[in-house]
């Protein structure tokens, strides 16, 4: 190879790791903002009147949907980094949020019920 190759070899290669290295960090960015947007959304939720189609139109489809003693639960992965943080909703036979779940280490038991007057 020669000198000259060698040298637009280095640059070449310098280039990639300066770009990988952009992406990376734009790559996180986002991920930070993504994850800033639904910590956002799951402390607006309102219980008794966030509906479920808010939620998805917010947060896209959710990683879950269920049932826990009858009763249909809704829940997202909103952040991956670190320890993972779930948002879950417990929506009654309108959709509505009547029962919330965010950030709660998984160990916490949760016994959804209806907060919300008949």
């Amino acid at each position: 190879m020669t000198r000259l190759h060698g040298v637009t070899l280095t640059i070449f290669c310098t280039y990639l790791l300066g770009c990988a290295h952009s992406a990376g960090n734009s790559a996180a960015l986002d991920s930070a903002k993504r994850n800033a947007a639904a910590k956002a959304v799951a402390r607006s939720v309102v219980l008794c009147q966030t509906t479920e189609s808010e939620l998805r139109a917010a947060l896209g489809p959710p990683t879950r949907d269920g049932l826990l003693h009858q009763q249909r639960i809704v829940s997202w992965i909103i952040s991956d980094e670190g320890a993972v943080k779930y948002l879950a909703v417990a929506l009654d036979e309108r959709a509505v949020v009547v029962d919330l779940y965010w950030d709660i280490p998984t160990e916490i038991p949760w016994n959804p019920r209806t907060h919300c007057a008949p």
